[in-house]
């Protein structure tokens, strides 16, 4: 069975999300509709949004590509030892509500808990993905080139809308996949585009759904 593709643009890109630590891809904080619907074996494509620090210059850069191998809900990525060091491990709870530790590197100016976890966990959905390219500063546009279907896609995607099964649109996104990882053996080539750790990856961005038919 074909997976779904989930495709966003991001407004920050400053390691809080999607978070690359200890060879592991985790998506926390930010985009909770994305958390909340994706499952294990779906495809993730981030894109620099207009606000992303110098998308201007270039415009539309690919972030990073996932497939989803793991999915956990509710407190589990906060309780789990193994995972409380990581940088969006943000949270934490207390007397069953979620607190925002005192360390805490990311949404530290503003309280983001409702989107990014929910007062008691109910919004924690957690995608992880050990099978990634996570290009960062290091992201370019060159698959315009290449992929005309998706160009067009992430050129006008507008916010929050689903695009279903598109034979052209999904073998596009399948080819671009083979080729990254083909070409890409190594799963980080790049550092985060922003250094800014105070800017907040909440603020709603375009995003949208290739379902399966």
């Amino acid at each position: 069975m074909n997976p779904d593709i989930y495709v966003y643009k991001l407004a920050v890109d400053n390691g809080g999300a999607p978070c690359v630590w200890s060879g592991l891809l985790s998506l926390a904080i930010c985009k909770p509709k994305i958390r909340k619907v994706a499952q294990k074996g779906s495809l993730i494509f981030g894109f620099g949004g207009k606000n992303l620090y110098g998308e201007q210059l270039v415009g539309e850069r690919l972030i990073y590509a996932a497939k989803v191998t793991a999915k956990l809900e509710r407190d589990e990525y906060y309780q789990k030892p193994e995972y409380a060091k990581r940088p969006d491990c943000i949270y934490e709870g207390v007397s069953g509500f979620a607190q925002r530790k005192q360390n805490a590197r990311y949404h530290n100016q503003s309280d983001e808990r409702e989107k990014d976890v929910g007062l008691n966990f109910e919004n924690a959905h957690v995608l992880l993905s050990e099978n990634f390219r996570y290009f960062g500063n290091k992201g370019t546009a060159d698959y315009k080139l290449e992929f005309p279907a998706i160009k067009n896609l992430v050129e006008g995607l507008k916010r929050g809308h689903r695009v279903n099964h598109d034979d052209a649109l999904r073998n596009e996104f399948t080819s671009l996949t083979e080729q990254l990882w083909h070409k890409y053996p190594q799963m980080v080539l790049g550092s985060p585009s922003d250094s800014d750790q105070t800017r907040v990856c909440n603020r709603e961005s375009p995003c949208c759904t290739v379902k399966c038919s």
